[in-house]
């Protein structure tokens, strides 16, 4: 029998047909928590990949963390505002990651995961996920449906008849963002769609999204009921048909980057680093496509574009593909002075950057020097043919701002 302080969760992945597989444990003995890998799970056929950090070290590999987990399964939390809520709901302090996966990971978590409690270390059994919901605290929303990030915000199911909480064991499909409250904050939902859009117009791989009212998204009415404005409702990419599910890893897992103190996700890389795993692991395609993104970036004013939003997607279980763009915003409207938060040719300002400041990341990715310039010049271009559709989802001061701010690039220079 494990000791009162010993815990175990499993780890299973869905491969692409739809089969949940067990993958390995996650173990507490307070306060140490690791991870370990099943017997069986190297042996499958067509072994579906966890993450690219199991790859590199191999079955071995035992990550071991204190009080926190070990940094691949600490990306899979929330962060900020969001994990105090958490914790809050669940009675435990929000370091103790291991309660809070606990909590959370049976439900929703992203990817093709599900971590749930096993009966004892030697019953790959889980209980049964009815017990639980029985149990008064778990009835409340934030402890199933809550993201990865710092935001407010859930996973939720959308379909003809609405938008509601997923059933219990049923995965949402798309993640509501609740608009920020907080003074000098009005507006994000409609500001980060029209980003978005403005990247799909351009001919970038965009999330779909679209705004909804708060109000209407069934169990979550106590959490809408302060929310003045709309809510952005982007379309889960790692979701497909009725309850299948697509596995994903950010850039900061596959750096198996820590995830305290907040700022790593902009310290431990560059956007040559974004570049030089993307050119690695999805080819030198996806590098043009991380030059348009840095573009848009600078025209658009996007300080967040760090290490967790840049993500992979493994659509066959195996090989990985960068992830559509998502969780783009003009930050420099909300915070004075914004840079671009991951330095480019060893600098953060959007007013320097030209198409010469993608020769060093090309280099280091693989990628044509003189091609780099020529994919952020027409970048510039295909951006700016479609820039008045920001005028459909900014307050005309805010467009403004954008446009003008435009005359400080160098790179409008091009």
């Amino acid at each position: 029998m494990m000791g009162a302080r010993q815990e175990t969760l499993l780890v299973q992945i869905q491969n692409p047909e739809g089969l949940w597989l067990d993958v390995g444990f996650v173990r507490k003995d307070d306060p140490k928590n690791w991870f370990e890998f099943t017997d069986s799970y190297w042996g499958l056929p067509g072994r579906p990949v966890l993450g690219q950090i199991f790859e590199e070290q191999g079955r071995h590999f035992k990550p071991t963390a204190h009080v926190a987990l070990p940094h691949w399964f600490s990306h899979l939390l929330p962060e900020g505002r969001l994990r105090s809520a958490v914790a809050d709901a669940a009675h435990t302090s929000p370091a103790r990651e291991f309660e809070l996966l606990k909590r959370l990971g049976r439900y929703d978590l992203p990817g093709a995961l599900r971590v749930q409690p096993v009966t004892s270390p030697f019953d790959l059994a889980p209980p049964d996920l009815a017990d639980e919901d029985a149990l008064a605290d778990e009835h409340d929303p934030i402890l199933k449906f809550s993201l990865a990030g710092a935001q407010l915000k859930f996973s939720v199911f959308s379909d003809e008849r609405g938008i509601t909480i997923p059933a219990r064991g049923q995965a949402g499909n798309v993640i509501i963002k609740f608009p920020d409250g907080r003074t000098g904050f009005g507006g994000v939902p409609e500001a980060e769609l029209g980003s978005l859009e403005l990247a799909r117009a351009s001919g970038f791989a965009v999330a779909e999204a679209e705004l909804r009212d708060p109000s209407e998204v069934e169990g979550l009415e106590r959490w809408a009921s302060g929310a003045t404005g709309m809510a952005l409702a982007v379309h889960r990419f790692d979701r497909k048909g009725a309850d299948g599910r697509v596995h994903m890893e950010e850039l900061a897992q596959v750096m198996n980057i820590p995830t305290k103190p907040d700022v790593m996700k902009y310290k431990r890389g560059n956007l040559e680093t974004v570049a030089s795993y993307v050119g690695a692991l999805a080819g030198p395609e996806a590098v043009g496509e991380v030059i348009d993104r840095i573009v848009l970036n600078v025209i658009i004013g996007n300080g967040d574009a760090h290490l967790k939003n840049w993500a992979f997607l493994y659509p066959d279980g195996r090989t990985p593909e960068l992830s559509p763009l998502y969780d783009v915003l003009p930050t420099v409207l909300y915070v004075a002075n914004d840079d671009m938060g991951l330095h480019l040719n060893q600098n953060k300002k959007f007013e320097e950057v030209t198409p010469a400041s993608f020769e060093r990341l090309a280099m280091r990715a693989g990628y044509g020097v003189e091609a780099a310039r020529m994919r952020a010049s027409d970048a510039v271009d295909r951006i700016m043919e479609n820039w008045t559709l920001m005028k459909e989802y900014l307050p005309a001061e805010e467009f403004k701002t954008l446009t003008n701010r435009h005359r400080s690039l160098a790179i409008m220079r091009h």
